[in-house]
């Protein structure tokens, strides 16, 4: 969802682990990195506490990252994603069908002007003679987009785009990676309370899945499977991942590749549904992101699970890197900036 203004250079991913900061200059095939951050989230009663503008805007000075045009993502209780197959009708017709069967779908009733509603169109069920056209709809209630607005505005930024992670995963796709026409690329982004699954085909996205399932319940399986407490739990994550250095080790080894196997058995069967529903062909290449994603060994066990090439997702492999920033530090954060890198590289 574009809002007026000019065109943006910050992208800003409000997770619930941490904040991710990037901004870019120049357009695309030529970006240049001008400022990146990760920032973990204050703890507030064993909790992560919410974002507040002073908490933003000490971000950006702490890091020189300059501007006040940004992108962020559309988010909060009320967000939602939407496949849909509608019969081929003129735009105006389909957008108020679109924001009719969305509706339908809320936990609560909303007028049609209280919802905030986008959509993109998306891949086509491969059947003879069909005449429909499938759409990603993703909807929210204006509260909840009006908080986010309010949040930069007080942070003393002005907000000019609103996405969805999985439209922000496709713009960072796409300035990193060459198309080849006709085959599908995924992306999971495995962040701290849930995944993204995206799927992508010639420039454009073609179907998601929001998965209730990420970092956090990584960590709760080897503390409850240990006896442990999560932030000991954490460390262990952390330091180890899936990669046992002895035998005492191999427990916790073994229950955090259990996690990992009940994320990937949701990816293939998002991938199972995608190919029986579009009749698209299957999915080319994996690509994974997100603070998750860091995870030692989660390559292995995603190969293992799924049939298909992984990639640790880099977005900052195709855009120029002044020499004034620390590239071992951005290389540690780069699989966490995906989001982030997408949302700078989306114009207004």
């Amino acid at each position: 969802m574009m809002l007026p203004g000019k065109n943006n250079l910050i992208g800003v991913d409000i997770g619930s682990y941490s904040v991710k900061v990037v901004s870019l200059v120049g357009a695309e095939g030529s970006y240049t990195l001008a400022g990146a951050a990760l920032f973990r989230l204050p703890s507030e009663g064993g909790e992560a506490a919410p974002v507040t503008p002073p908490f933003l805007s000490g971000i950006l000075q702490a890091k020189r990252i300059k501007g006040r045009r940004a992108a962020a993502l559309m988010n909060g209780p009320s967000l939602i994603f939407k496949h849909l197959k509608l019969p081929i009708m003129p735009e105006k017709d389909l957008k108020e069908a679109v924001r009719w069967e969305v509706r339908k779908d809320l936990a609560i009733a909303v007028s049609p002007t209280d919802l905030i509603l986008d959509y993109m169109s998306a891949a086509k069920a491969a059947k003879p003679g069909d005449n429909t056209v499938s759409i990603v709809a993703f909807a929210a209630v204006r509260s909840d987009v009006e908080r986010t607005i309010a949040l930069f505005r007080d942070a003393g930024l002005e907000l000019r785009v609103l996405e969805v992670v999985p439209s922000a995963l496709l713009f960072s796709f796409n300035i990193n990676n060459a198309w080849e026409p006709g085959v599908n690329y995924a992306m999971l982004d495995i962040g701290e309370t849930k995944s993204t699954l995206a799927i992508f085909k010639d420039k454009r996205l073609s179907f998601t899945r929001e998965i209730g399932m990420g970092g956090a319940d990584f960590t709760k399986c080897l503390a409850s499977g240990l006896g442990k407490p999560e932030e000991d739990a954490e460390d262990y994550k952390i330091a180890f991942g899936l990669i046992a250095e002895d035998n005492d080790e191999d427990k916790a080894k073994k229950l955090l590749t259990q996690a990992v196997e009940r994320l990937c058995t949701e990816v293939q069967r998002s991938f199972d549904y995608f190919q029986a529903q579009f009749r698209e062909g299957s999915v080319a290449k994996l690509f994974i992101s997100g603070g998750s994603s860091r995870l030692k060994g989660i390559e292995a066990v995603i190969s293992r699970m799924i049939a298909v090439p992984i990639f640790k997702d880099d977005p900052l492999r195709s855009i120029q890197i002044p020499k004034a920033f620390d590239r071992t530090e951005l290389a540690e954060i780069a699989p966490c900036l995906t989001v982030a890198v997408g949302l700078a590289a989306r114009k207004s």
